[in-house]
Parts: C-alpha cells; sequence; structure tokens
C-alpha cells in the first residue's frame, strides 16, 4: 500500500510570511529612526502591513486544514494495520478449522461407532432402569396396600377395643335359680384417699325382683357376672340400694371394694334432652344367659307411655334377658337408658317383637334420685350428681 505524502506547501508558505513579516518590521525600525517620515510612505506600509496580515491568516487557515488531514492520514494508515492484523489472524483461524475438518474426516467412522454403542448401551441401561422403576413401583404399591390394611385392622382392633370397653365391658349378667337378666356398671369410685373402691349399678327393677322371689328377701346378695376384656369371668354380689316400681329402675353397689375395669358414661341432661328419632343407639344385654350382646338401631319413640310411664322405645333388636341392660349412645357411647321391656304380640301364645324395645331414659332416673333425697350435685354435670347419689345411698347402707 502507497504511502500518503505529507503536504509541504504550507511550510513554504509560511516561511515566506515569516521572512516578509521580518523584513517589514526592519524597514519599520528604519522608517522609526528617521526623524521625519513620508505620510505616503507610512500610508504605504500600513498597506502592505495589511496585506501581510491577510497572507499570514490564509497560511494560518491552510496549515490547520492540512493538520486535520495529516491527522486523518495517521488514523487510516492505523486503521489498515489492524486490518491487516486482523487477516492474519483469520487465515491462521482458517489453517486451524482446516486441520480439524481433516482431523474429523478421519477420526468421524470410530466416533460415530462409539456414539451408537454408547446409545445402545445407553438405551439397554433405560430399559432394565424402567423394568426396575416399575417392579419398585408395583412393590411399593404392594407395601401401600398392606400397610394401609395393616392400618384399618389395628384401627378397627383398636376402635373394636375401644368399644368393648365402653359398651360391652359395662354391662352384667344377673342370675337366680329361674331368671336371667341385665346390669349396667357405673364407674368405680375411690373410697377417701386409700385403696378402697365403690361400683355401683343400675338395672331394671324386675329383675332384682324375680332374683328375690319374695319381698322380704331385698337384703340378700344379688349375684353378679363381670366380664372381663380378656374373656375372662369375675364373680361378685351386690346389695340393693333403691328401687322405684313404677319407673322399673333399681340401683345396687357391688359388695366388693377393689376397682372393676369397665364403666360405663352418663350421659348428661343436655344430651338427654337432645334426643331424637333416628339419634343412633346400641342396645347391649344377656339375652337368654348369653354374654354381653350388642344390637345396633335407632330411637323409634321419644315418649312412649305405657301404664302411665314415660319410655323410649328403640328398634335395635332385644330379648328376653335384655332386662336391665344399657342403651348406649351409637358415637360417644354414653349411658342414655335401661333397658325395662319388650313388646309381644298375640294372647294364647305370645310372640315377642325384638325391635320394640321400651327403656326408661337417665332423665326419669335421676329425677327419681333427687326425689329419693339420693343427690345432692350441680345443675351442670349430672353424671357427677348421679355419683353424688350413688356415693350417699351406699352411705346410708
Amino acid at each position: 500500500m502507497k504511502r500518503l505524502l505529507l503536504p509541504t506547501g504550507f511550510v513554504l508558505a509560511a516561511w515566506c510570511g515569516a521572512q516578509e513579516l521580518w523584513r517589514l518590521r526592519v524597514e519599520l525600525e528604519q522608517v522609526s529612526r528617521t526623524p521625519r517620515a513620508d505620510p505616503a510612505e507610512v500610508a504605504a506600509l500600513e498597506s502592505e502591513l495589511d496585506e501581510v496580515g491577510a497572507q499570514l491568516a490564509d497560511a494560518k487557515r491552510r496549515i490547520e486544514r492540512d493538520r486535520a488531514k495529516v491527522e486523518l492520514a495517521q488514523r487510516v494508515l492505523a486503521l489498515e494495520a489492524k486490518l491487516s492484523d486482523a487477516d492474519c489472524r483469520l487465515d491462521a483461524q482458517g489453517s486451524l478449522l482446516s486441520n480439524w475438518e481433516t482431523q474429523w474426516d478421519v477420526l468421524e467412522p470410530s466416533i460415530n461407532s462409539r456414539l451408537d454403542e454408547l446409545r445402545v448401551g445407553l438405551e439397554e441401561r433405560w430399559r432394565s432402569l424402567d423394568e426396575i422403576t416399575s417392579t419398585t413401583a408395583r412393590l411399593a404399591s404392594e407395601d401401600r396396600a398392606r400397610l394401609e390394611r395393616l392400618d384399618r385392622q389395628l384401627a378397627a382392633e383398636a376402635d373394636r377395643s375401644r368399644m368393648w370397653d365402653e359398651l360391652v365391658g359395662p354391662v352384667v349378667q344377673l342370675a337366680g335359680d329361674s331368671t336371667v337378666g341385665s346390669g349396667v356398671l357405673l364407674e368405680s369410685r375411690r373410697i377417701g384417699d386409700g385403696e378402697r373402691w365403690r361400683t355401683h349399678m343400675l338395672t331394671a327393677w324386675h329383675v332384682v325382683r324375680d332374683i328375690y322371689g319374695s319381698p322380704d328377701r331385698t337384703d340378700e346378695p344379688v349375684p353378679v357376672k363381670i366380664y372381663l376384656p380378656g374373656g375372662s369371668l369375675r364373680h361378685e354380689t351386690a346389695k340393693l340400694v333403691a328401687h322405684d316400681v313404677e319407673l322399673d329402675v333399681a340401683l345396687l353397689v357391688l359388695d366388693c371394694t377393689t376397682v372393676v375395669p369397665c364403666g360405663a358414661r352418663l350421659a348428661t341432661r343436655e344430651r338427654l334432652a337432645s334426643a331424637k328419632i333416628f339419634d343412633g343407639v346400641y342396645a347391649v344385654g344377656c339375652p337368654l344367659g348369653n354374654d354381653p350382646i350388642p344390637t345396633r338401631g335407632e330411637v323409634a319413640a321419644i315418649d312412649h307411655v305405657v301404664e302411665g310411664t314415660h319410655y323410649w322405645m328403640v328398634s335395635a333388636p332385644t330379648y328376653i334377658g335384655n332386662s336391665g341392660g344399657g342403651i348406649f349412645d351409637v358415637d360417644s357411647h354414653e349411658l342414655l337408658a335401661i333397658f325395662s321391656k319388650i313388646y309381644t304380640h298375640g294372647s294364647l301364645r305370645s310372640t315377642i317383637v325384638p325391635h320394640m324395645g321400651l327403656a326408661t331414659p337417665l332423665l326419669s332416673v335421676y329425677d327419681w334420685l333427687e326425689r329419693e333425697g339420693l343427690a345432692n350435685a350441680p345443675a351442670t354435670n349430672d353424671s357427677a350428681r348421679v355419683e353424688s347419689a350413688v356415693t350417699t345411698a351406699s352411705a346410708q347402707h
């Protein structure tokens, strides 16, 4: 590439202008030393001076233009140098690319073959992993199902155990020489601060009456068969505390002073007052002298009157021997009523109607205890009311 020639005209012009200016200064000094000057000569010198000044200004302008051209030329030279360097590097990169393409052409077959092998191996591993995952998922699902079944079984066992303790355990069998009935144990209460306990029981009066067989035998002990959680039995006796013929209800106290494992929880007045038809209930008793049998049904009537006495009617199947047993809430398992009697059909050969049982509600029992002067308790807790009643009754006997 040709180098640009720097202009030299402006240098020569500047030099000439400087020489002319120097000459004029010399002449001016000579004139100044002359005592007298001709005005015409002075005017001529001033004219020449103005002309020289104009030439000098023009020379300055050309110098500035030439300087700009020089700077532009220098920039162009610098850009040409960078462009040349870029061309060199581009040539080097092109050479490397060409070498890489040559090597790729040589290595491509082996690389493709290795990639195919890796692809096949990877697909096999994926299939194996998929099989392992499917097997693991199936086993996990089976284990989960087994655990869920086990949880349900454990929950069912726990629920059944709780239901037994709260529904079946409190029910006992009362038996005489020719009669059998049921009773419901209340929770054992500690006597004072010692290790002696007192346990009371509610039952139907006619069950106790039939066991005695005679009104003058009411001081005799009543045999009680208590069913324990493991299937074993506990035989105790009980004494009569109080009874009501019309209500067909009786209160007894066990002769033993040790704690009884299961006792019924009593419903409050508020719960009993809110009872209504279709409420779910369990009827638990010892029909025909069997172990306690729970049956499920509903409240069929809240105020069923027979011979002036008010009963609940329940649809839970019951039979002879359920008398004195309990009617429990299906959810809370609280004691709601004491089973009293069952409907029969026909006069010559009567037929029992098992889904039409009559029970004395605990509201009537609470009122009876108050009338007898056996209860002295707050109105907010009817369980405490009855507990206080039986404690007072026991103290009187």
